[in-house]
């Protein structure tokens, strides 16, 4: 009688081994379809998003785009030493340097939606900028206002988590942050008296936020209290009237820190930042909280 229990010969392992590979293969390969369709997808819904004929767009940090990073470093885990302005209302972009590229990578796939973002690693690391013309500068609006929309993921907060600072650290400007000790948002403005702070996030949670700065003066017009408004997904956090006024901007904006070298840095991904020289109206702030919700897959809230 036969042996039912003998091994399998080579040439069956070969088989086998074979018909393995050509599955992982497979499906290898139908993952990277899936990623190439997602990124199609998101750059179509850029394309066609309410940012680019918002009018006042001063700054738009974006990902899908091939034109927002050097072809050499747009790869997974590849380091970054420049994030260029997509900005179409503007003749010659800017573009962000890195201060410290090790720390700073391209991620293709599994950040915010399985789409690219940058990852901010921590030992300082920002994104300096807007260079244009080899010049340094910032932001500066009629009357100081402003409204900023950020895509992020923290994945550590140890640090002060800076998101996006305009100005001088300490001297001018405002910040976005994350707090260090709750995950919360917060908005820090040089000149004004108060924070405005939104509800906590969990630690890798993605999140949409948004701010909108009022003027400190209409039409040249002092007013003796400007405001802040802060919203996460959508959500109002606290808007507050807040005494004093803004200090003007000089010179210096940092992405991931609130200064080239300082120990506020943002670990996590940063997938979008728009910045626009106005308070943008209900309506504006939330189709462009809609653009980012459909591109993201990160619910809002109107």
């Amino acid at each position: 009688m036969k042996n039912k229990n003998r091994a399998f010969s080579l040439i069956e392992l070969s088989i086998v081994i074979l018909i393995i590979g050509i599955l992982i293969a497979g499906v290898t390969q139908g993952s990277r379809l899936v990623g190439a369709s997602k990124l199609q997808t998101a750059q179509n819904v850029t394309q066609s998003s309410p940012v680019q004929s918002t009018k006042g767009l001063v700054l738009w940090l974006e990902p899908t785009k091939e034109k927002s990073f050097l072809s050499s470093e747009a790869i997974d885990k590849g380091q970054l030493s420049r994030w260029f302005d997509n900005n179409p209302q503007l003749a010659i972009p800017a573009s962000f340097q890195a201060t410290a590229s090790a720390d700073i990578t391209y991620t293709a796939i599994s950040a915010i939606n399985g789409l690219p973002s940058v990852t901010f690693s921590a030992d300082n690391a920002s994104m300096e900028g807007p260079y244009n013309g080899g010049t340094l500068s910032s932001i500066n609006t009629p009357f100081n206002a402003y409204t900023i929309f950020a895509v992020v993921r923290s994945t550590s907060l140890t640090a002060a988590n800076t998101i996006f600072y305009n100005g001088t650290s300490g001297t001018n400007g405002f910040a976005l942050n994350k707090t260090a000790d709750d995950g919360a948002f917060s908005v820090a403005a040089q000149g004004l008296t108060a924070l405005t702070s939104a509800t906590n996030t969990a630690v890798g949670v993605p999140e949409i936020l948004s701010v909108t700065i009022a003027p400190d003066s209409v039409l040249g017009v002092a007013e003796g209290n400007p405001a802040v408004a802060s919203f996460k997904n959508g959500v109002a956090g606290i808007a507050s009237d807040l005494s004093g006024n803004l200090v003007a901007t000089t010179v210096g904006m940092y992405v991931g820190n609130a200064a080239a070298a300082a120990s506020t840095e943002f670990v996590g991904d940063i997938s979008e930042i728009i910045v626009f020289d106005s308070a943008l109206n209900k309506t504006s702030r939330q189709q462009i909280e809609k653009y980012l919700s459909k591109k993201y897959a990160i619910p809002v809230t109107q």
